[in-house]
């Protein structure tokens, strides 16, 4: 018997501490060759055990037939918790290395793993770092119309942290021009911004609620604000948020199925 032998049967005994119980078993997930190790071990170790089996039906035959002629044959006492132990073990690897062996992960699975290793915290703190990386400063791009020149001029105002003077710019915009949807939403972040909650939430679902909007992200915005408010009820209705906008491939789909993921 090899040394890997010893230490599988050393497992299969329970010989082993239970922190090397854990690195065994972790190991067979981890180590396609150990695992097809264990998986052959325990295909020929239960052979053996059939074999033993067969030769303790032929045992009990033998009894059986003594009895009848009053006479008995002497059997070793077999030990069947020890077989008992030994049976469920082998199940849990021959599971585990089978699954290991024979199923690769699919991408989905794959994305998901790297989701649970990168997107991590509790809902209001992922709400943080969007509005933090999104937020901090809007992007600007010029144009020679005037409404969108003063849209320019409410985002410098909003990036200078000038809140008051960009709300009134994107206020002014909204007003001459209800269809123009960033203005909209600007008025929305710098409510949610300056910590006004409820005025940011009816500003996103009247941003949500704007017919043939090709870019809306109004619903995930809505989601983001009841976060990072985080009140009593907010988080099951920003979930609720989170899954219409996955389901509708709406903006911040993405970031939706993502936060989804972790928390479900």
């Amino acid at each position: 018997m090899n040394d890997a032998e010893v230490y599988m049967e050393a497992y299969f005994k329970r010989a082993l501490s239970d922190a090397e119980m854990k690195q065994f078993e972790e190991r067979c997930i981890h180590d396609a060759a150990f695992a097809k190790q264990v998986a052959l071990y325990i295909s020929t170790e239960e052979g053996i055990r059939q074999q033993l089996l067969d030769e303790k039906k032929q045992q009990w035959r033998a009894i059986s037939k003594g009895e009848a002629n009053g006479t008995a044959t002497p059997v070793k006492k077999m030990n069947i918790r020890k077989w008992m132990v030994y049976a469920a073990a082998a199940c849990v690897l021959v599971a585990v290395a089978l699954v290991f062996i024979f199923r690769q992960p699919s991408p989905h699975q794959l994305e998901d793993k790297y989701i649970a290793q990168h997107v991590t915290g509790s809902p209001h703190q992922l709400a943080e770092e969007y509005i933090a990386q999104h937020f901090t400063y809007l992007s600007q791009t010029m144009n020679a119309n005037v409404s969108v020149d003063i849209l320019q001029q409410g985002i410098a105002a909003y990036n200078n942290k000038d809140y008051s003077t960009a709300l009134q710019l994107f206020q002014k915009v909204y007003s001459s021009n209800p269809a123009n949807s960033k203005a909209k939403k600007y008025i929305g972040i710098v409510y949610l911004t300056t910590k006004q909650y409820e005025q940011a939430l009816q500003q996103f679902e009247e941003l949500a609620n704007t017919p043939g909007l090709h870019d809306n992200s109004g619903l995930f915005l809505m989601a983001v604000t009841l976060l990072e408010r985080d009140k009593q009820g907010d988080k099951v209705q920003a979930k609720w948020l989170l899954r219409q906008v996955v389901q509708q491939g709406a903006t911040g789909s993405k970031e939706a199925a993502e936060w989804l993921k972790v928390w479900e």
